[in-house]
């Protein structure tokens, strides 16, 4: 098991493997991982989306992307995270985006 360092990966997830022995051992996620991960998961839209969320809760999600992202930068501003957090932040941002006009506000 490799030890998370918070200035470089995720606290919420760990990716989980198998060793030569067939037993599972776990690692932490960094940030550009997870950003290209999410980034293609968001590629494939959100009309294929199975669950549905109301306009309210597209917002404030919203309101919690664009808080995590700025949190993101200005840890970012400060050099006590990753330089790939900003991959990450902008995930966060286009998905915010998406979320506030599916929550029905406009640019």
């Amino acid at each position: 098991m490799t030890d998370t360092d918070p200035r470089r990966h995720l606290l919420s997830t760990r990716r989980y493997q198998w060793d030569s022995s067939g037993a599972a051992v776990s690692r932490p996620v960094g940030f550009a991982e997870e950003a290209a991960e999410r980034r293609e998961s968001l590629s494939h839209g959100l009309e294929d989306a199975r669950a549905t969320i109301t306009g309210n809760e597209a917002l404030v999600s919203a309101a919690l992307l664009k808080e995590f992202a700025a949190r993101l930068r200005h840890d970012l501003a400060q050099g006590t995270i990753a330089p790939d957090a900003e991959e990450l932040a902008q995930v966060a941002t286009d998905l915010a985006d998406r979320m506030t006009k599916a929550g029905g506000l406009p640019d």
